[in-house]
């Protein structure tokens, strides 16, 4: 007798070892989806930043123009002459100082480069380029040493003098090739008013 002949073993099952086109397709397009997502947040990211340093940087020179311009506006004379892009003043340097002083009175002026005071000298906030300076004048209306730069890239710059309040119109614009639009103002116009307290 024939010994039966043992059953066919079943196939085995084959080990598919790679991928399909339209795996790597599928997998390649969700890959681009998540590295374009990734790229797309970081540029907005560091737009946001760039316009947000820009912002505080113009409000901060606004700031410290205004300050400087307050502080000693508020120590100048009443014929303060502060009309349009320019503001020249005096400002009270004492009570009976030596001649050219007047005897028993204000002595009106303004303070050199060292520090010293002058009487007769004049101080003047006016735009050079895009710079809003402090500028010192002799009596005769000659500018001295002593120029300072109160604020960078101000784009306007006004004064008005209406019954002894100075008002100030300051506006600041930063300019960048990598914020959007290429430059940041401050919003709007920045204004601020200054009573004149002497006479």
């Amino acid at each position: 007798m024939i010994p039966p002949r043992p059953a066919p073993l079943a196939p085995r099952p084959r080990v598919v070892c790679g991928m399909t086109l339209l795996e790597v397709l599928v997998t390649l397009l969700i890959l681009s989806v998540i590295v374009g997502a990734v790229f797309t947040s970081r540029i907005l990211t560091q737009r946001l930043y760039l316009t947000t340093e820009a912002y505080v940087h113009v409000q901060q020179e606004a700031r410290s123009a205004f300050d400087t311009m307050v502080r000693e506006l508020r120590q100048a004379r009443a014929s303060t002459l502060a009309a349009g892009a320019a503001c020249t003043f005096q400002v009270a340097l004492g009570y009976a100082l030596p001649a050219p002083c007047p005897a028993n009175g204000i002595c009106w002026g303004a303070r050199d480069e060292a520090g010293a005071t002058q009487s007769g000298w004049k101080l003047r906030y006016q735009l050079a380029g895009a710079q809003l300076v402090r500028d010192i004048l002799n009596a005769a209306d000659q500018p001295q040493p002593g120029r300072r730069v109160l604020a960078n890239d101000v784009s306007l710059l006004s004064f008005s003098d209406v019954g002894g309040t100075v008002t100030i119109q300051l506006q600041v614009r930063e300019t960048s090739a990598q914020l959007p639009g290429g430059s940041m103002s401050t919003p709007g116009t920045l204004t601020t008013r200054v009573r004149l307290r002497n006479s």
